[in-house]
């Protein structure tokens, strides 16, 4: 018994020395600890904020644009583009711009939104669709190879009707007949029964095989 009173004593002792050597440093890891905790959740309010006042500066983007207030649009649009592009709202602000672009004809500030979307949308289908329409104003300018290029990263056969629709008329512009046929037939194979463009798509196929050419499709929302 006294040998485990002994041995109880000496391990106090141990621990209390051990404590006045390491002590210092407990404290001090726990501090930083504690700073860290506290720097981690300013930073998660901060980003909070961030994307709080994004969604703020989208919705008046969309009311500035509800109410042709072109001008305030524009600037909204820039800000959301220069100051938070970590955020989905600026690639949202900058499709709702491509969409007033083309619409007055200004294909080429309407590329230029567009080429933002494509490469700094944090969404896979935004940028894909963004990519589409791209292709679409570059057709619209006579620059038929370049929609083509455009069209390359959108691989998703979830977009087969429409890259292929893009792509055969893309391809009757540059002269290749065949090619754009089977881009036709492509879309077609990828197009619901039912979809208002099938119609469009097959009266495309059946001009090439009467050895005529079809339009090229307007840089128009898809």
């Amino acid at each position: 018994m006294a040998d485990d009173i002994i041995d109880a004593h000496e391990q106090s002792e141990r621990a209390r020395q051990w404590l006045q050597q390491n002590g210092s440093s407990i404290v001090i890891g726990v501090l930083l600890g504690i700073a860290v905790l506290l720097g981690w959740q300013r930073y998660q309010q901060s980003g909070v904020s961030h994307r709080a006042e994004a969604f703020v500066k989208y919705e008046d983007l969309r009311s500035a644009v509800d109410k042709e207030d072109q001008e305030l649009a524009a600037s909204l649009a820039e800000d959301l583009r220069k100051n938070f592009s970590d955020t989905p709202h600026a690639a949202l602000a900058a499709m709702e711009m491509a969409e007033q672009q083309i619409k007055e004809g200004k294909l080429p500030e309407a590329e230029s939104s567009l080429r933002f979307v494509s490469t700094e949308a944090g969404s896979e289908p935004l940028r894909a669709i963004a990519t589409m329409r791209l292709a679409r104003v570059l057709l619209s300018r006579g620059e038929a190879q370049k929609a083509l290029d455009t069209l390359k990263p959108v691989a998703s056969d979830a977009y087969t009707a429409e890259r292929e629709l893009i792509r055969g008329d893309a391809l009757v512009t540059l002269g290749q007949s065949d090619e754009a046929r089977k881009a036709y037939d492509a879309a077609l194979a990828a197009m619901d029964v039912a979809a208002q463009q099938r119609k469009m798509v097959e009266a495309k196929r059946d001009d090439l095989a009467a050895g005529g050419a079809s339009a090229p499709v307007a840089a128009e929302q898809g």
